[in-house]
């Protein structure tokens, strides 16, 4: 099982216009079909779309959790959820020639009730397992939870990925995941002290040129070369990247047939309308047009 956890879910809604957004304006539009979101759910639908088993992790909270929670059921995607208090934000995405996200804060979440789903969690858990961790965190928690996650759920699975960012994101790599999956911005603000350990897999996505990849030190970096696609909605193919990747190593493979098989998903989704979808066809397609190089 893949184990994806999205510590800060949302009911995610995209609206695509043809023209510019005008401040004052009134537009009527339709939006693409309400989804189960935040940043891990979207890795666990990639996963899913893949064939791959996932169960999607997180804390839910109200009306609006109950229905993110529903989305998922439907597109078979397990749950295993911790209710909060207050109610489960929603996300908004513009498309208007350029990309407007708007993001709800979510719930307060304090470390007990972090504590609680925790443990379910690493009772579940068998060695071969994979956990994704991925998103931004609600109000209440902090770094040092992240870091209490990684600590407690190691010893029982087979590996973590982290698509975490800031002080998140470094203690996520200090407590000993085996990847983490920066953009190149959360890259650049990255310390000295972890761009230059490499103690574990760094994957900096860089969109249409692919992936600049450091393995543990002493190995060289390598880049991922991305096929050239047409691109209608980018947000989400950095969450596919990480389904795809967690599901190649499910699987099996190393970690370069992981990259490949990953970098074609992901390439596979920005060709799509909604947010982390994938053309399956596609994707199966572009595996041989995805090579690795010096960077």
């Amino acid at each position: 099982m893949i184990y994806c956890v999205t510590f800060n879910p949302s009911f995610d809604l995209v609206f695509s216009l043809d023209s510019g957004c005008d401040q004052g304006e009134t537009y009527n539009q339709i939006p693409w079909e309400g989804r189960a979101g935040g940043k891990g759910n979207n890795v666990a639908r990639a996963i899913k779309q893949l064939g791959g088993p996932a169960t999607a992790v997180g804390f839910y909270g109200g009306a609006m959790g109950a229905m993110i929670q529903q989305l998922l059921t439907e597109q078979h995607i397990g749950c295993l959820a911790e209710s909060v208090s207050g109610s489960s934000r929603v996300c908004l995405t513009l498309l208007t020639g350029e990309i407007t996200e708007i993001r709800g804060l979510g719930p307060n979440v304090s470390t007990e009730i972090s504590r609680v789903l925790l443990q379910r969690l690493r009772t579940q858990l068998k060695p071969s397992d994979w956990i994704t961790l991925s998103g931004s965190l609600p109000p209440g928690l902090s770094a040092d939870d992240v870091t209490e996650w990684i600590t407690t759920l190691r010893p029982y699975c087979q590996g973590i990925i982290a698509d975490l960012s800031g002080a998140n994101l470094v203690a996520a790599y200090k407590a000993g995941v085996d990847a983490i999956c920066p953009n190149l911005l959360e890259y650049q603000q990255l310390p000295n002290n972890v761009v230059m350990s490499r103690l574990s897999h760094i994957f900096i996505t860089q969109g249409p040129e692919g992936v600049l990849w450091y393995p543990p030190s002493p190995t060289p970096p390598q880049r991922i070369f991305a096929p050239v696609v047409p691109i209608k909605n980018p947000v989400g193919a950095g969450d596919v990247f990480v389904g795809a990747l967690a599901y190649s190593l499910w699987q099996g493979q190393e970690w370069n047939e992981a990259l490949v098989r990953s970098v074609a998903a992901a390439s596979a989704s920005v060709v799509t309308k909604g947010v982390g979808d994938i053309d399956v066809s596609l994707f199966k397609e572009l595996i041989p047009r995805v090579h690795l190089g010096e960077p």
